[in-house]
C-alpha cells in the first residue's frame, strides 16, 4: 500500500513506491501523450534472433507494420499482421485498444526503418541499422540523440505525461550489447519474444560485436552515445533523446521491457538529474519471464526508476493466439505495457484490466476476420 495514493489492482508496482507515489499523484486522471519510435537493424535478420516476424525478413517489416496498425488501423507494408512463426500476433493489439480506451493522443516516430511506413510520423533523421557485429552499427547518434531531446521538450509542452515506446525486431540483443559496453550488465538478463530465449546466439554475437570494435565490457561507461554508435539499433538515440528532454518538465512513462532498459540506462548517465521524473511501464508477462531478469536489471541501472505493469491476462482468452501470451510468448513491445498504463493513469483507473481484455478481443477479430 502506498501513503497518499492507491494503486489499482490492475497495475502492479515494483521499485521505490514513494517516487511511483509522488509521480502518479501529479499525473492521475490527466492527459497524457503516446508515442513509439519505430526502426529495424539488420541484426534481427540473423536467423534465430528475434521472433518478431514470421521469418527472420520480415522481423526487418515489424516496426513500420506495427506503426501501420496503430495509425490505421491494418497494415500495408505487409500482408496481415505481424505475427511471431507461432502466428502470434502482434503487442501493438493491446497497444492499439489502450489508445483507442483512453483516447491519447499519440505520434509514431521513425527512428530508422528498414521500409518506410505508410503513415505521418516524426523523423530524426536515422538510417536503418547495420549488424551489430560489425562494430559500428549506426551513425549519426548525436545528431539523432538531439533532435529526439528538442521533440521530447516539445510534446511535454501540452501534456502531463509522456510515455514513449519501442517496435524494433532484434532489439534485445542490440540492449544486451549497449548494456554490457556500459558496464551495467555483467550477465545476460535481457527477455526474448520467445520462451527459448535464445542466450547463447546472443552472447555470441555480443562478442563477435567486441571484437569487431575492440572494445572491452565496459570500456564505454561513461560514452552511452558511443556505445549505442557500436552496437545499438536505430530507436535508441531517438528516444534516449526524448526521454531526457521530456522528462526535464513532465513525468514521463517508458513504456517496453528489457530493449527499453538500454535506452534508460543512457539517459541516466547522461542526465542524472531526470532520475525521480520517470516510470517504467511494461506488463505482468515481461516481469514473471523466468528467462529474463527486469529487475534485477533496473536495480543496476538506478533504485529509483519504479516499475509499473498491468495486470493484462489473456488466459481465459478464447483466441490461442493471445493465451500465447501466458505461456512466455512476446511479452511485451509497441509500447504495449505503457500504452496500458498510460490508459489506467489517464481515465484516473476507468480504464481496467478487464476493458483492456474485452477491446483486444474487438480488434483481434476485427483483424483476423474471425465470424
Amino acid at each position: 500500500m502506498m501513503t497518499g495514493f492507491e494503486i489499482p489492482p490492475s497495475l502492479g508496482l515494483y521499485g521505490d513506491e514513494k517516487i511511483a507515489s509522488d509521480i502518479l499523484s501529479r499525473i492521475w486522471g490527466k492527459r497524457g501523450v503516446f508515442t513509439c519510435t519505430v526502426a529495424s537493424t539488420m541484426t534481427s535478420s540473423i536467423p534465430g534472433v528475434s521472433d518478431a516476424g514470421d521469418t527472420p525478413e520480415l522481423t526487418l517489416y515489424t516496426g513500420a507494420a506495427d506503426a501501420e496498425l496503430l495509425v490505421n488501423g491494418k497494415t500495408t507494408c505487409i500482408k496481415g499482421v505481424p505475427i511471431n512463426p507461432g502466428g502470434i500476433p502482434t503487442p501493438a493489439t493491446l497497444t492499439k485498444a489502450a489508445l483507442d480506451l483512453s483516447g491519447m493522443q499519440f505520434f509514431i516516430v521513425n527512428g530508422g526503418c528498414f521500409v518506410e511506413p505508410d503513415i505521418p510520423y516524426f523523423y530524426l533523421g536515422g538510417k536503418c541499422g547495420e549488424k551489430i557485429t560489425t562494430g559500428h552499427a549506426l551513425k549519426d547518434v548525436r545528431t539523432v540523440y538531439e533532435k529526439g531531446y528538442r521533440l521530447g521538450e516539445q510534446l511535454a509542452k501540452d501534456n502531463a505525461f509522456v510515455v514513449i515506446s519501442e517496435s524494433c525486431a532484434g532489439g534485445t540483443t542490440t540492449a544486451l550489447a549497449v548494456m554490457t559496453a556500459m558496464g551495467v550488465l555483467k550477465e545476460n538478463l535481457v527477455s526474448s519474444s520467445s520462451p527459448k530465449n535464445p542466450k547463447e546466439l546472443k552472447n555470441r554475437l555480443v562478442k563477435e560485436a567486441f571484437e569487431a570494435a575492440g572494445i572491452q565490457p565496459g570500456d564505454l561507461a561513461d560514452d552511452p552515445l558511443k556505445a549505442i554508435e557500436c552496437f545499438g539499433d536505430p530507436m535508441m538515440p531517438a528516444n534516449v533523446g526524448i526521454l531526457c528532454g521530456a522528462a526535464q518538465h513532465v513525468p514521463v512513462i517508458v513504456g517496453g521491457g528489457t530493449q527499453l532498459a538500454a535506452v534508460m540506462a543512457a539517459a541516466v548517465k547522461l542526465h542524472p538529474e531526470i532520475v525521480g521524473n520517470f516510470m517504467q511501464g511494461t506488463t505482468r508477462w515481461l516481469m514473471n519471464d523466468p528467462n529474463s531478469n527486469m529487475k534485477k536489471i533496473m536495480d543496476y541501472i538506478s533504485d529509483r526508476i519504479p516499475i509499473l505493469y498491468v495486470n493484462v491476462d489473456y488466459s481465459e482468452s478464447p483466441y490461442e493466439g493471445l493465451q500465447a501470451y501466458e505461456w512466455g510468448y512476446i511479452k511485451e513491445g509497441t509500447g504495449c505495457g505503457g500504452a496500458s498504463v498510460g490508459a489506467i493513469i489517464s481515465s484516473a483507473g476507468k480504464v481496467t484490466a478487464k476493458c483492456l481484455v474485452d477491446k483486444v478481443h474487438e480488434i483481434y477479430k476485427g483483424i483476423m476476420d474471425f465470424d
